[in-house]
This record gives C-alpha cells, sequence and structure tokens, in this order.
C-alpha cells in the first residue's frame, strides 16, 4: 500500500538530512572542491564558501581566450579574470584544468598541439597564465582590493585517454605535459603540475585507452616523469566501490614506474540523481549515498593511497543538451534548491546546509521529480 501524502512529506523530510553510518566523519579542510560545468554566479561562490568549499575546478580555455594568434591581437583574458574574480571574492582559490588548442594552429579542433609552432604557442600561452594569475601576478595588481588567491597548480588537458578531448595518445599527450612542467616550473617554482584527469572506465577501447595503460604510455616517453608532481583521475562508475580498483590500478602502474610518491587528484566525481538513465544516474536518494560512500572511502584512505583532494561534479544540474548524467550531477537543482546530496556534501566539507532552499520532491512514474511551482494561467 502506497504511504499517505503526510507520510511522504514526512519520509521526504527525514531523508533530505540523515546520512548513512559510514557519513559521520568530515574531510580534512580543503580536501573537498567543486567541479562546475557551468560558470557559477557571484550567488553561487557565496553559497560555495557558506559551504565550507575553498577550491573551485574551472576551465581554462586556450582556444577561447587565444582565438586568434597573440601576434595579431592581445589574449582575451576576460572570462577567466571574472571567474577568478569571483571566486577571490568569497576566499576560494580556483584550479584550472587548460585545455584547447586554438584553430589557428591548424590542430584538429580542440586535439593537443605537437608540431614544433604549436608547441611554442603552447608554452607562451602557459607563460602568460602564470605571469597573470601566480603569485603577484598581473591580475592581483590590477585588482588590488582582492584578497590574493594565486594559482599554484594547473591541471593539463582534461580526459586525454579518450578522444573526446584528444587523440588519445599517450607519446603525443607528453609532449604537451613536459612543455607545460617546464614552463609552469621555471616561472613558478613550486608550482604543481597534474596530469590531467583521466576517465576512469572509458566506453569504446579503442580508440579510447584505459588510464593505467594511457598513465604507462606516458610514463614510457622519454624525459617526463620529472615535468609533472600528480595525476589527475575521474573515477565515473555506477557505484563507488568500484573506485577502489580504478585507484590501485593507477598506484600499481606508477609503483612499477618509480612514481609511487606522486599523488593522485580526483579532478572529477560524481553520479546524477536522475532514475538509471545511464549507469552514473542512481535516482535521488542514491546519488547521496553514493557521495557519502566515495567521499568516505577517499577521505579514509587518503594517506595509503595518497589523494591530494577532490572535487565533484557538479554544482548545479545542467539544461539544454549536455552529457548522459549531467542534466541531473548537481548537488542543487538548476534552479538552486537543495537535493539530498547536498546534506550529505555538507556534512563532509562541515558547511552550513540550511543556507540553500530545500527542493521538494514527490513521487512519479519513474522516480522522485521535483516539484515545480504552478505556472499562473489566464
Amino acid at each position: 500500500m502506497k504511504p499517505a501524502g503526510t507520510l511522504i512529506a514526512m519520509v521526504l523530510a527525514v531523508g533530505l538530512l540523515a546520512a548513512p553510518a559510514h557519513a559521520a566523519g568530515r574531510a580534512p579542510a580543503g580536501f573537498i572542491g567543486i567541479s562546475p560545468q557551468s560558470a557559477p554566479s557571484d550567488s553561487d561562490y557565496e553559497l560555495m564558501a557558506e559551504a565550507d568549499v575553498t577550491s573551485v575546478r574551472l576551465p581554462l580555455a586556450w582556444s577561447q581566450i587565444e582565438s586568434v594568434s597573440p601576434a595579431a591581437r592581445d589574449p582575451d583574458w576576460s572570462s577567466f579574470d571574472h571567474g577568478v574574480e569571483l571566486a577571490a571574492e568569497h576566499e576560494l582559490r580556483v584550479f584550472p584544468f587548460v585545455w584547447g588548442a586554438p584553430p589557428w594552429l591548424s590542430e584538429t579542433a580542440g586535439a593537443e598541439p605537437t608540431t614544433a609552432r604549436a608547441l611554442h604557442a603552447w608554452r607562451s600561452f602557459l607563460r602568460r597564465a602564470a605571469l597573470r594569475y601566480g603569485p603577484q601576478g598581473e591580475f592581483w595588481e590590477e585588482n588590488p582590493e582582492l584578497t590574493e588567491e594565486p594559482i599554484r597548480s594547473w591541471e593539463i588537458w582534461n580526459e586525454p585517454n579518450i578522444v573526446t578531448f584528444g587523440s588519445a595518445d599517450p607519446a603525443r599527450f607528453a609532449k604537451l605535459l613536459r612543455a607545460a612542467g617546464q614552463v609552469l616550473h621555471r616561472v613558478e617554482p613550486g608550482s604543481k603540475v597534474i596530469l590531467g584527469g583521466l576517465f576512469g572506465r572509458p566506453l569504446q577501447v579503442p580508440p579510447n585507452i584505459q588510464p593505467g595503460k594511457f598513465l604507462s604510455g606516458v610514463y614510457r616517453t622519454r624525459n617526463v616523469k620529472r615535468w609533472f608532481d600528480g595525476v589527475g583521475l575521474h573515477p565515473y562508475v555506477a557505484g563507488a566501490a568500484a573506485m577502489r580498483g580504478q585507484i590501485t590500478n593507477l598506484r600499481r602502474v606508477m609503483a612499477l614506474h618509480h612514481d609511487a610518491h606522486t599523488p593522485i587528484y580526483v579532478t572529477e566525481l560524481g553520479w546524477g540523481s536522475d532514475s538509471y538513465e545511464s549507469r552514473w544516474e542512481r535516482g535521488l536518494y542514491g546519488q547521496a549515498d553514493q557521495l557519502s560512500f566515495a567521499l568516505s572511502m577517499l577521505s579514509m584512505n587518503r594517506y595509503n593511497w595518497r589523494i591530494a583532494g577532490v572535487w565533484w561534479f557538479s554544482w548545479a544540474d545542467a539544461r539544454g543538451p549536455t552529457c548522459q548524467f549531467c542534466d541531473s550531477a548537481g548537488l542543487l537543482t538548476d534552479n538552486r534548491e537543495a537535493k539530498p546530496s547536498w546534506y550529505r556534501f555538507n556534512v563532509w566539507t562541515g558547511g552550513d546546509a540550511e543556507t540553500v532552499p530545500r527542493a521538494v520532491f514527490e513521487p512519479g512514474p519513474f522516480g522522485w521529480e521535483q516539484r515545480l511551482p504552478a505556472v499562473p494561467t489566464g
């Protein structure tokens, strides 16, 4: 027999706040960040700060900033400036992933630059970015009213082991990574260069490559290991328990190449709240459960696995055409109301979950559905 409406409301209210036993802890300060799928607004950054988030992962799109050669026109930093400014106003530090060769280099759209001319342009772009956003950079000099939150960590590319973002060629990617490390370590000593987040369980292999095999190919490229300081991973799985195998496999590969002490950065992690439209969607409460399980596993094993941090994907649900689960991957709905996962997230960060209004859900033919305000008629 179906419960009465009053009982449903009571169950929802309790469920939104409740967390399973393994989520009773709190992660170390700064361990959990956000990887949004669209540019956050000022109010988004304010809410992130209330949730005790201190790091936000944003795309630094080379093809957008230098859409034409800098010899012909100055780079356009305005969009990324805006993100860094809003983050700094709320004492968040931006963690960029740098990717996307511009079309004037005659590369395949977005692919990694490998010609001598393209690699020279890549080095020049990274040098300008570091001098702009690093410690005592031009951006901070131009905005002295901001609390300085310099960029010290740079993720190079995004999911380079799948053809969505490039060639899925480890030797080709290694050239890009080596060039990045040489520039960033020289311009800003102490900065960290992170090998862009490897997609943990790619479909269609080949042309995509499993992350361990791809990482082995990078290591086998001459003179590359010394130029990166961390390995990024996107362990997208149907159930959080399967992350263990992905992480331990990467650790095994790193140990075989005498690189056991280099940390892993989980730069994207998430599930959708829709009801099993894809393998990464677990339903409204399943999303919250997977979040709790994953953050518990990563926090408890952060020393053994040398996990430097984790960035939840994503902040809010997306509208329009997007990836298989992105439309429901947010902690918040697209109109910024809280899902059960938001409350679990704040258990781990120590934030104030009550800063966001609670979304109201009700049972539907395909699981829990958000109840939206009635649209006036007449």
